[in-house]
């Protein structure tokens, strides 16, 4: 039974996670996998082209010892076994699924506002201060995106929570209320 790349990842990034953390190298373990998605990011497909079977093995293996010239031992490590075991193509979710363990034992959320109009700083760091509030964390990083289809207010959603403000979503509510 082949693992979905979901499982994979929490797998992997949960115990990156408890051995940095044990040593005290969770920062910069992040920022060096960080650096590395963004790797990935800038070239589309590199984690395909590292599980191709019709790629020879060294001039993939040429591509990952690049990637971890100058990388950590634990971030060396988990390169070499998501080669080895032809899971190069996982990677960038398992870094995301470290990254949302680093947050979560951080207390901090990141999520994404929508409004009609561009906020203004203030305005960006008031929200996340009163949304931090709501949900009881330390801290809400807040990025910002406009949509005038909304007509006013905002939309803050996260990976698992979404708090509509919308204008839109008013009327929407009002018009049901009046309907039914």
């Amino acid at each position: 039974m082949s693992l979905d790349k979901t499982t994979i990842a929490k797998r992997y990034a949960k115990a990156l996670f408890e051995i940095v953390s044990e040593n005290g190298q969770l920062e910069d373990t992040r920022s060096e996998l960080n650096q590395i998605r963004n790797v990935f990011t800038d070239n589309k497909g590199l984690g395909k082209i590292l599980t191709d079977k019709g790629l020879e093995q060294a001039h993939k293996q040429g591509i990952v010892d690049i990637l971890i010239k100058d990388a950590s031992t634990s971030v060396q490590n988990l390169i070499k076994m998501t080669f080895d075991y032809g899971r190069m193509d996982d990677l960038t979710a398992i870094i995301d699924e470290f990254n949302d363990m680093c947050d979560l034992s951080e207390q901090l959320v990141r999520a994404r506002v929508i409004s009609a109009i561009p906020l203004s700083d203030e305005q960006l760091n008031r929200m996340a201060d009163n949304f931090a509030h709501r949900l009881n964390v330390k801290k809400v990083i807040l990025d910002s995106e406009v949509d005038d289809s909304i007509i006013g207010g905002a939309i803050i959603k996260t990976d698992s929570l979404i708090y509509d403000g919308s204008i839109q979503t008013q009327i929407n509510q009002i018009r049901q209320r009046l309907i039914g």
